[in-house]
């Protein structure tokens, strides 16, 4: 087993990685201040602590043995403690390739690495390749909580790219794992939150909602960053029913209840700023101001969330009704749109043919919204096609009466029963 304080650094990284807290992991098997005392060096490991730990975090116990000098592992270690992304991406994919892994459990955790840097770069297809291949891995490795994270990553990975059929199926398959293996309870929360999004992309409401309302555990008790994706996901799901003061106060809580953690906040920031420009009546106060404080904080963030503030500050300019300044921001992005999730680029292309119809290129305009509300159809995002199809016909009105139009809205739950 490795020595202190190797040994804690290990399990500080891996935890860290994992977006727990110190009270997550010591849960039922540790105090707190012990695992505190552990990760600092000041106390050395047992077998009993070695089990737990290994359960909490999803790890084999193999990690922890620090005999392994293979070429992966060296590039794990080093991307590990690298701060340069783009360095550690390229020492593990090389060492990905290289080694055809006899330490499964070693892949496997150099992929989740990787997995994890991927999108912060804005690398979608690389992101989704590792997910694929880690849900390959934890089959391989018959790990019920391996099985489980994997499979959350793939379904969002999926849903980012805008295959909601399988995301759906794979979101289905790691709840079914969740209920059927000994996991973490964080995880099965996590795995349905995942099919809550899912559903709600597709517009199947209710079932999302039921699901919310059905978690393995009430909201208000679980540990803070889970809580505030848990209130996160629910408050989409209530923008789409129309509930935009349920959502709100949801919002909210996130964000009030959010520990320091910088990167967590910046995704919240601009997630809610985005829901908050969905409303109606649309909080455009609330959104600039989230935008601002996401735009302070995005200076050491990587590209990815860039490209979210700016397409983002694109919806609020035209909300604003400064065409100029929605236009000269998506013309920014033009070369960005590969790497935005789907529903994000195809917001933002119809955003950018409003404008179009708006100064006058009516024909044009309106044909690549009618291909892009198609695109959204075709690849079962029902919420999103009806999204567009509204935006359009209301665009086309505020056109003929000379008017700017407003962003993208959301249908209410009654628009939801039609497309149904």
């Amino acid at each position: 087993m490795l020595e202190q304080p190797e040994f804690g650094r290990l399990v500080r990284t891996l935890r860290q990685e994992r977006g727990l807290s110190q009270a997550e992991v010591a849960e039922n098997g540790m105090s707190t201040a012990y695992l505190s005392r552990l990760e600092s060096g000041a106390r050395r490991p047992t077998a009993k602590v070695l089990d737990h730990l290994t359960r909490r975090l999803g790890v084999p116990a193999s990690v922890f043995q620090g005999t392994h000098t293979s070429l992966l592992s060296q590039a794990l270690a080093s991307a590990s403690s690298s701060d340069d992304a783009d360095d550690a991406i390229r020492l593990l994919g090389e060492a990905v390739q290289a080694e055809s892994g006899e330490d499964l459990s070693l892949r496997w955790l150099s992929l989740w690495k990787l997995a994890q840097l991927h999108p912060k770069q804005g690398e979608r297809q690389d992101e989704l390749a590792a997910a694929r291949e880690l849900t390959a891995l934890s089959d391989r490795l018959e790990a019920a909580t391996l099985q489980v994270r994997s499979r959350i990553l793939l379904a969002r990975c999926l849903r980012a790219v805008g295959d909601i059929d399988e995301a759906r199926s794979v979101a289905q398959t790691a709840c079914a794992t969740a209920a059927d293996g000994a996991v973490p309870v964080a995880d099965a929360i996590r795995a349905q939150l995942v099919l809550v999004s899912v559903e709600a992309e597709s517009g199947r409401l209710r079932e999302a909602r039921r699901l919310v309302d059905e978690l393995p555990a009430p909201i208000d008790v679980l540990p803070p960053v889970l809580r505030a994706e848990a209130l996160w996901t629910a408050a989409n799901v209530r923008i789409r029913q129309g509930d935009c003061p349920g959502a709100a106060e949801q919002l909210q809580r996130a964000l009030t209840e959010l520990p320091g953690h910088e990167h967590l906040m910046l995704r919240l920031r601009l997630a809610a700023s985005s829901l908050y420009l969905q409303m109606n009546p649309r909080r455009v106060t609330e959104a600039r101001r989230l935008l601002a404080e996401a735009e302070r904080a995005s200076l050491f963030a990587g590209p990815l969330h860039r490209w979210e503030l700016l397409a983002l500050k694109a919806h609020l300019a035209f909300q604003q009704r400064d065409l100029v300044q929605a236009k000269e921001l998506c013309e920014q992005l033009a070369d960005a749109l590969p790497q935005l999730t789907f529903r994000d680029r195809i917001r933002l292309e119809v955003l950018a043919h409003q404008i179009r119809i708006l100064e006058g290129d009516r024909e044009a305009g309106v044909r690549r919204v009618e291909e892009l509300a198609q695109e959204a159809q075709n690849a079962s995002n029902v919420h999103l096609a009806s999204e567009v199809w509204r935006t359009l016909a209301e665009t086309l009105v505020r056109a003929s009466e000379g008017q700017a139009a407003p962003s993208l809205r959301e249908p209410s739950n009654l628009h939801e029963g039609v497309t149904r």
